[in-house]
This record gives C-alpha cells, structure tokens and sequence, in this order.
C-alpha cells in the first residue's frame, strides 16, 4: 500500500469519525468533553462563513419585496392622481358650460323682445381659433347669413356661411377680415353712433371709428350695437370703453373697447334672429 492510499484511508476514517461525533453532539446531545468544544472551533467559522450569503440572501429579498410593494403603490398613486386630475379638468369644463348657458339666459332675459335662438359649439380648431367656429344651427333651426352671435353675455360673431344642420361664425376676434357692424354709445341720455371696424390683437379690443358726435366720451362707456342701418339688432353689449385715440375734430377719434364676451370660452351661443 503506497502512502497516498494512506493517506486517503485515513481521511476517510477521519472524516467518518468526526461526522460520528458531529451527529452524536448535536443529534443526540452528547457532549465529549475536549473533542465537542475542538469540533465547535472548527465548524464554527465554517458556520458563519456559510450562514453570510444566507443572511444576505434573505437581506435583500426584504429590500426587493419592499421595492416591489414601492412601485406598485408608486403605480396606484399615479393611477389615482391621473383620474383627479381628468375629474378636475371635467369639473372646469362643466363650471366654464354652466356660466356660459347662464349669460346667455340672462341675455335672453335682458332682451325679451328680441328672438334668440340657442345652440352649441361644435367645432373650434386651434388652426383658426380666433377666426371662426362652426355652431350646431343651421337653415333647419331658422339661421340665415349675417345673423349676429352672441355668447357669454356678448356679441362674439356674424353668421357667415349656413347648411342644413350647421352654421360657420365669422369671430369678431378675427383681426384679418372684420365685418363693420353699426353701434352707438349713450352718453348723458344722449347716443353717439359710429362703426365697430377692427380687432386690436395687441390689446385685445375692438376698435370703434367713424363717430358722429364730438361728444366727449367717458372710459367705461357701454358700447352696444345699432339698427340705424336697418338689418342689425339693437342694442346687443359689445363691451365698454377703455381708451380714447383724440383728433384735432374729434370726429376722427377712435375708440378702443374691451368686449364682453371672453373669446377664450365659448360653449354655449344665441343666434339673435331679426
């Protein structure tokens, strides 16, 4: 028998022994004095060097179910977030809808005498937002061109074009092609007439010339609409006056007017019938 075949017999009788003695000690609760205690020393640093990965193991299964119960709390709360904020936007719409049928009862109040005809917008794309919109009237409803709009609490726009079932507004915003529309403004029981002519984008308000009287008008002077030319309502707000442009004969004025009507929200519209 050469000596590595001793040597591995008596590693084997060794580890056999010692295995023995390791089930007897802890198995059994046998304890050997000396050899329990030198079997301790040895398999203890093996014990904690192999009990390290386990506890790290274990370690970062807590930190990732954490994570894991993080995200999808994370998820829920931008779920929740997400539906109140689109409640949110909904409500504005429904306040801003609300007020606007609310002007437009009001004008229907304000002028018993006149006949509106109430309807919606249906479509007002950004390309020519302030230009036109198209309304939910149409020749079915009793609308006819260059009828006058009106919406929230003022005029906003002139009919300019009628199907069935529809009708393309013309806004008074649109700086590019403006339709003059006659109007007056009263002054210590007296009327002063002249044309609304233009849109000034600059300072959002209707520029007013062509004025009849050298009368000296106060700022903040109501501004309403005409029937001196015969085809146009009377008397329809179209806002009030903010500033003067002076001339020498004061017949050349200009009047700056801010409208009454915000061109920003419109949702509910009258069509104001002859």
């Amino acid at each position: 028998m050469n000596k590595i075949s001793r040597l591995i017999i008596a590693g084997s009788i060794f580890l056999v022994l010692s295995l023995t003695l390791l089930f007897l000690t802890f198995g059994k609760g046998i304890r050997i004095p000396y050899l329990t205690d030198g079997i301790h020393f040895v398999l203890s640093p093996i014990h904690n060097l192999l009990a390290k990965p386990t506890q790290f193991l274990s370690e970062q299964k807590d930190v990732l179910s954490d994570l894991i119960e993080a995200y999808d709390e994370n998820k829920e709360l931008k779920q929740t977030v997400s539906s109140l904020e689109s409640q949110i936007a909904e409500k504005d719409t429904l306040v801003k809808e609300n007020e606007s049928l609310r002007q437009s009862l009001g004008m229907v109040e304000m002028h018993a005498d006149k006949h509106f005809i109430p309807g919606f917008v249906s479509v007002r794309t950004p390309a020519s937002w302030s230009k036109q919109m198209i309304i939910d009237l149409g020749q079915n409803d009793g609308v006819s061109k260059s009828m006058l709009v009106v919406a929230n609490g003022g005029l906003v726009g002139i009919v300019t074009s009628v199907e069935a079932e529809s009708a393309v507004v013309k806004l008074l915003s649109n700086s590019d092609e403006f339709t003059k529309i006659p109007i007056k403004v009263s002054i210590n029981s007296k009327e002063i007439y002249g044309i609304l002519a233009g849109y000034d984008t600059d300072s959002n308000s209707f520029i007013i010339n062509q004025l009849n009287g050298t009368d000296d008008i106060p700022i903040g002077s109501e501004v309403v609409t005409s029937d001196l030319a015969g085809t146009t309502p009377s008397n329809i707000q179209i806002g009030k006056v903010i500033s003067v442009k002076s001339s020498t004969d004061n017949l050349n004025r200009e009047l700056y007017v801010e409208p009454a009507a915000d061109f920003s929200n419109l949702y509910s519209i009258l069509v104001v019938g002859n």
